[in-house]
């Protein structure tokens, strides 16, 4: 019997999916949460062999930080509305063993679980690609001029808002232009939503 935990911030969609799940004879659900304690609290005293994890959870963390305290623990697929090449990428890097859109069907769920549980990998073909073709990830202060570039603010408020020199905003951007094979700062605000970078924070 495969133990199974469900880690979702909706309650309806959490004890959906355990209801679905639970009709497969060789899966059993040892219970859902909400956030990274209760999840964390879950995982420790239930010890499940699998947990089926959103990425984006009620308070305190999120997927991928609940994946960083267990590594060692259960396998872990994400289950997530969330399809970023960055994402498929951290979500390798920590270990996860799948990732699963939410448009799944419950046999994709199933058939996922029980490949993990057997020492597979449950990463669909666009998610390897996509994890393929991410790019990597600017460092902190360029995301923050990232993000004010989105807001639509000009260099020289940028180097205001961050206490930085102007000419420093501009070569920043330079760096980044080069890097990413941009030609504006529009071009470098839609490559930042395609690849999931405006949403680090989430």
């Amino acid at each position: 019997m495969i133990r199974v935990a469900i880690v979702e911030d909706h309650p309806a969609i959490a004890d959906g999916l355990a209801a679905l799940i639970q009709g497969s004879p060789d899966v059993a659900v040892v219970g859902t949460a909400r956030d990274v304690p209760t999840a964390s609290s879950l995982i420790e005293q239930a010890s499940p062999d699998i947990v089926l994890c959103d990425l984006r959870l009620a308070e305190d963390g999120d997927g991928f930080d609940l994946i960083g305290r267990h590594r060692s623990g259960p396998a872990f697929i994400i289950l997530s509305a969330y399809w970023y090449p960055s994402y498929h990428v951290r979500a390798i890097e920590l270990g996860a063993k799948g990732y699963l859109s939410k448009m799944a069907t419950v046999d994709q769920i199933i058939s996922a679980v029980k490949t993990v549980a057997e020492g597979g990998t449950a990463f669909p073909p666009a998610a390897r690609q996509a994890a393929s073709d991410a790019l990597r990830v600017p460092t902190p202060r360029e995301l923050e001029i990232i993000a004010l570039v989105a807001e639509g603010l000009s260099n020289a408020e940028i180097a205001d808002r961050l206490s930085l020199r102007v000419k420093t905003v501009e070569s920043q951007l330079r760096r980044l232009f080069d890097r990413y094979d941009v030609a504006s700062r529009t071009a470098l605000v839609r490559l930042a939503n395609r690849q999931g970078w405006n949403e680090e924070d989430r």
